[in-house]
């Protein structure tokens, strides 16, 4: 498999050196013949997988995937998942409302550890748990929180909520086929490598849709956990009806474990979001996760950041703002001139930074001297106001930076003359393009 998985039979070189690296823990044993695509029998059922087999099986074509062809002894089994949810119910107050039992519901740690895993889907788990050491804490946390969120929104389909389960353990396995150096923590990242990235969803979904274990329901769900109902989630930016509600669970759930994970608030965080960003889950999930975060600590995860800090982080959202407000015209005009999906992405833009821009202009900080009002509110010594202040900056920056990531993105995927607009647009809005001659000087 290559890494956008569109040959089957074609070993993916990331996924094998995985496997190979896996093998410095545990047996990988052939389970069938391992043939490739004219007949020819490279590996026989019980040999194991070693290093030296790397460049034999990169060769060739297989007749079945290589995924479906292994299983790692002694990996990841279903009993390993109820220490770690216990930890996290421990840890997180958050996950601990969610996941508490209603009625005559098995806890969540015990339901994970009875759920049923095919060798192929324990095989993959074992070999994306090795790969980093803290991704079967993450998986399991996102599992909990998916079975937590279906068995409120889908409550008694316990098969649904055994499936979010399994969606919620897998959803990252699609990571597996991408150039490991693209996804170490920090690195930044040209816009052709973030397409390497945002398209382990769909390398995830090919994987699983024919896996024994497996299969569409749940390769459908990893497909869409970051998808948004608003459109302008990834890899495809699909919205409305076309979102399907175990996507929807799946993706928040992923949202939620990745923000307790952050340790910067994330009860705070996740009430920002919701308020700056409507839209992107549908009422009935805002809903779910507002009463546990209501019925949990809100100061969870320590002190906010010293309020004078925020300053110059202000003065620069404030910049961008005024720059929207000034190239906003130009904006309206290019979207008038375009059509199919340049359109689409110039239209899903002004949306965003429209929703941007009320959010910010909401909270009072776009006043024209952010250094006085800081200062002022800072003297009120109340503890919400600063919280609520320095999580709304972090949560507008952390939207500019993803709305220009996602733009360039889609940039890659226009004619030339369209993403040469793209360009621009995010050149105006970050400054980096001087206005026309004669365009009217941005306020303040």
């Amino acid at each position: 498999m290559n890494e956008t998985v569109e040959d089957p039979g074609q070993v993916n070189p990331h996924y094998l050196d995985h496997v190979v690296a896996t093998t410095a823990h545990h047996a990988v044993e052939v389970t069938e013949d391992i043939v490739t695509g004219n007949g020819i029998k490279l590996m026989a059922k019980g040999a194991r997988i070693d290093p030296a087999m790397r460049e034999r099986l990169l060769q060739h074509k297989l007749q079945k995937p290589l995924e479906d062809c292994v299983q790692v002894v002694g990996g990841v089994v279903p009993e390993r998942f109820g220490p770690i949810a216990n930890a996290l119910l421990t840890e997180y107050p958050l996950v601990a409302t969610l996941c508490q039992p209603e009625g005559t519901a098995q806890p969540i740690p015990a339901s994970l550890m009875r759920l049923k895993l095919s060798a192929p889907v324990q095989s993959l788990l074992t070999v994306y748990s090795e790969y980093q050491g803290d991704r079967l804490r993450h998986t399991v946390g996102v599992a909990m929180l998916a079975m937590a969120l279906g068995r409120k929104l889908v409550p008694g389909d316990i098969d649904r909520h055994r499936l979010l389960a399994l969606a919620g353990l897998l959803h990252d396995v699609g990571e597996l086929y991408i150039d490991p150096q693209h996804l170490k923590r920090g690195t930044r990242l040209a816009p052709e490598q973030w397409r390497h990235i945002v398209s382990h969803p769909v390398i995830g979904q090919r994987v699983l849709k024919d896996m024994e274990g497996a299969g569409a329901a749940i390769a459908n769900a990893v497909l869409l956990h970051h998808e948004r109902l608003d459109g302008f989630g990834y890899p495809r930016g699909v919205a409305g009806g076309a979102l399907s509600l175990d996507g929807q669970i799946l993706g928040a759930a992923e949202w939620l474990m990745a923000l307790l994970e952050s340790g910067l608030m994330p009860l705070a965080r996740a009430s920002v979001a919701t308020r700056i960003i409507p839209g992107e889950f549908s009422p009935e999930l805002v809903q779910a996760i507002s009463d546990a975060a209501a019925r949990s600590d809100p100061s969870q995860g320590g002190a906010p950041t010293p309020m004078e800090d925020a300053v110059p982080r202000v003065a620069r959202i404030a910049a961008t703002m005024r720059r929207f407000a000034q190239h906003r015209g130009w904006i309206e005009e290019q979207i008038g001139r375009s059509r199919g999906e340049l359109q689409r992405a110039l239209a899903s833009g002004l949306d965003r930074m429209q929703r941007l821009q009320t959010a910010f202009s909401s909270t009072g900080l776009d006043a024209a001297d952010p250094e006085v009002l800081l200062r002022e509110l800072a003297a009120l010594h109340d503890p919400q106001i600063h919280q609520e202040v320095i999580t709304i900056v972090r949560e507008i920056e952390w939207r500019l930076r993803s709305l220009e990531r996602e733009s360039l993105l889609r940039s890659g995927l226009l004619k030339p003359e369209e993403d040469a607009v793209m360009h621009e647009l995010i050149g105006r809005l970050t400054g980096k393009v001087a206005p026309a001659a004669g365009a009217p000087p941005a306020a303040g």
